[in-house]
């Protein structure tokens, strides 16, 4: 055999060949094209749910950033009647200190009054023990015989 028969013999296995893979790439790209379909098919439902679940984050952010400002409300809320208590507590505190000192003075005032009502008694007792003697000498005068002349009860009996 010659070289141009081999020549043409390679000539035709090669275009077999070319034939065959041109044939099993069309299949290949018929026999995807379902696959691509679905593949397809489910890349849109998957950017879908992407697309919810970034709604719903977006959602989710707004509703979060909402509660974290009731809540800063809320805190200085808090705060400010943390503050009134701590204000009351202090004003309760100076009310205590003042009624103790008010308490300690009246007490003072009353030792004081006591010398004071200790004096008055002594005095008031000297006073009435004058008034008795005083009255007793009233009494025992009054009780003593006068004098009076005869000439003086003859008169009074006219």
């Amino acid at each position: 055999m010659d070289s141009a028969t081999w020549l043409y013999i390679a000539l035709g296995i090669f275009l077999a060949g070319l034939i065959i893979a041109i044939i099993g790439v069309v299949l290949l790209i018929v026999g995807m094209k379902e696959p691509m379909k679905e593949i397809k098919g489910s890349a849109n439902k998957l950017k879908e749910r992407a697309d919810k679940l970034q709604l719903e984050a977006a959602n989710l952010s707004h509703h979060a950033n909402e509660l974290k400002e009731d809540i800063q409300m809320k805190t200085e809320k808090v705060t400010v009647l943390i503050d009134a208590a701590k204000g009351t507590m202090n004003s309760v505190i100076d009310l205590n200190a003042s009624v103790r000192a008010i308490t300690k003075n009246i007490a003072s005032r009353v030792d004081h009054d006591r010398e004071n009502i200790a004096q008055v008694n002594e005095w008031s007792n000297g006073a009435v023990k004058l008034l008795t003697l005083w009255e007793n000498q009233r009494r025992t005068e009054s009780n003593r015989p006068t004098y009076t002349s005869p000439s003086l009860r003859n008169e009074k009996q006219y």
